[in-house]
């Protein structure tokens, strides 16, 4: 058991060396399978439903259409929106509403990279193998402050997850990212966001996937 624990630290050890010593050409590989998944995505459209909580309470509701657009960015439609219930929102609900709306905007930087930003997530960022993933983990990325940590799975280097911090005027945002398979196509699943400092929490999720005619 002990010679078969020291084999594996090993395996992992190795495997970390390989990766750091391809980072470009791993960085190459990762982004075009990335702008590919993007192309294939792209003949897709689906719902997204965010749900925002303010101290445990619903402040927030959206539904929207949503499709990729030429930039390789998410175009979203708002199909319907409500507050907190039928009542109009108190102005401590309408400004959490707000930051809710900043902070989704904030993380799609993050979970939609451009292929620059990615071929720089993997030059300049730590690479990993642990057992079917590979790991691209980064610091001062995007903001000063922020935290990236994306796996990826080996074979496929298709994203199987993100764990992202970074702040927002000066506060924390924290997001747990997830993906899915629709047909052949990777994309995201849900999304958690935890913005502590408000005491606030949101949950993104895309559902009913279909191919535009």
């Amino acid at each position: 058991m002990k010679k078969l624990f020291l084999l594996s630290i090993a395996g992992f050890v190795c495997l970390s060396t390989y990766a750091q010593l391809d980072k470009t050409k791993l960085s190459l590989e990762v982004s075009k399978t990335n702008d590919h998944n993007i192309k294939l995505l792209s003949s897709y459209t689906w719902k997204r439903t965010i749900e925002g909580f303010s101290e445990g309470n619903q402040v927030v509701s959206i539904l929207s259409s949503v499709t990729m657009g030429p930039d390789g960015k998410p175009v979203n439609q708002i199909i319907e929106k409500s507050g907190a219930g039928q009542k109009k929102p108190s102005k401590k609900q309408a400004e959490a509403a707000e930051y809710i709306k900043n902070a989704v905007e904030l993380i799609g930087k993050y979970v939609f990279m451009s292929t620059g930003q990615m071929v720089d997530l993997f030059n300049k960022g730590t690479l990993s193998l642990l057992n079917d993933n590979l790991n691209a983990e980064a610091f001062n990325f995007i903001t000063k402050g922020d935290h990236l940590k994306y796996s990826f799975d080996k074979t496929s280097l298709q994203y199987k997850g993100q764990e992202i911090s970074t702040m927002l005027n000066g506060e924390p945002v924290k997001a747990t990212v997830t993906f899915k398979f629709v047909d052949d196509v990777n994309t995201v699943d849900k999304v958690v966001l935890d913005l502590p400092a408000k005491k606030i929490k949101v949950n993104m999720t895309n559902t009913d996937f279909a191919k535009k005619l």
